[in-house]
């Protein structure tokens, strides 16, 4: 049985493989720089809320996360990540989270850190896709949908 990301295509075995991979990269890190990497690179976390909720200073957070990714272009670690490369041709950003790196995010408690959650109701939103590190224009939703943005904003003009 193969795993889908979309519901429509299937995964490359080599990127399952890899994943794992990078699982284990990441907790030969250290908690410490691997939530930074995680936090920006998952949840496009800015290096202020990462500072609070890791009590560190947002410039500790910018040089920790410089050092756990000059830390994972090791060419030790690279190495493994270039045969990735070369099996699939290019490099997927939309790479797989597979059960290990799940496992990762539930045992570091991740999500309940950096997950945005919308200003009315509460829900996780979803995390945009992200093609690299210097994270979007813009201002960041606040809101899940159309529905939730109308009612803060009736709830607002009601007082």
């Amino acid at each position: 049985m193969h795993e889908r990301v979309s519901g429509s295509r299937k995964i490359h075995p080599a990127l399952v493989e890899h994943t794992s991979t990078l699982t284990g990269a990441l907790r030969r890190l250290g908690r410490q720089r691997a939530t930074v990497f995680l936090a920006v690179a998952l949840y496009n976390a800015p290096p202020e809320l990462i500072g609070e909720k890791l009590q560190i200073s947002p410039t500790s957070v910018r040089r920790t996360f410089e050092m756990a990714a000059s830390m994972l272009r090791h060419p030790i670690v690279a190495r493994t990540f270039q045969h990735l490369i070369d099996e699939i041709g290019t490099f997927d950003t939309r790479a797989l989270i597979d059960d290990e790196m799940r496992a990762l995010i539930r045992e570091w408690r991740l999500a309940e850190m950096f997950e945005p959650r919308c200003a009315a109701c509460g829900h996780p939103m979803p995390v945009p896709v992200v093609s690299s590190l210097h994270g979007r224009s813009g201002r960041p939703r606040r809101y899940c949908s159309n529905a939730c943005r109308q009612k803060a904003y009736r709830a607002r003009h009601k007082q």
